[in-house]
């Protein structure tokens, strides 16, 4: 299987497109590249049970994103990346809610493995809603996180609604944090 993002056009090409384009030729080709080739390896880590993984990736996504067309970083990035593009409407699917909960874990799982919060989490594959946080108990559906992530990035997906969250000004510069980040060793 080839899943490369980063070998389908020439750096220098790539590098070209970005600074003589428009904002959404830089924001679409990183969230098409996300869309097409990292949320392959997510849905493949949810349908095998990888359940840390599939954190660290939809995490990983959710803060790159933010920090693009926000600037923001940590929780705070990662609550709005959710609230704006992930949560599916009805309580038990808004992730946002329990966003502080997930965003520890994932630090757990990404900095250190073991630590006090993972007695505070866990998964269920199995239940109807999609989490349920209860006498400080985060249970909650990995599968059904993953597919409301997923549906975001989907034709006609929240993720794609970017264009009307942010004024020219937040996608020029949206347009230039992704150069910057793009030509950084």
């Amino acid at each position: 299987m080839k899943n490369n993002a980063h070998q389908i056009e020439p750096y220098e090409k790539r590098l070209a497109r970005f600074q003589n384009g428009s904002p959404i030729e830089s924001i679409e080709t990183l969230l098409n590249s996300i869309a097409n080739f990292f949320n392959n390896e997510i849905i493949i880590a949810s349908g095998k049970f990888q359940t840390s993984l599939l954190f660290l990736g939809i995490h990983a996504v959710a803060l790159t994103v933010s920090e693009i067309f926000w600037g923001l970083t940590g929780e705070p990035a990662y609550k709005k990346f959710l609230e704006l593009f992930v949560d599916g409407g009805t309580e038990n699917l808004n992730f946002s809610i329990v966003a502080k909960e997930i965003h520890t874990w994932r630090n757990i799982l990404a900095h250190q493995w073991l630590g006090k919060e993972g007695y505070n989490i866990q998964y269920n594959y199995e239940m109807i809603q999609g989490f349920e946080l209860k006498n400080g108990l985060l249970t909650i559906n990995p599968k059904k996180y993953c597919d409301c992530y997923i549906k975001a990035f989907s034709a006609g997906g929240k993720i794609w609604e970017y264009i009307k969250r942010l004024n020219s000004s937040e996608l020029n510069n949206a347009k230039q944090k992704i150069i910057n980040k793009f030509v950084k060793k």
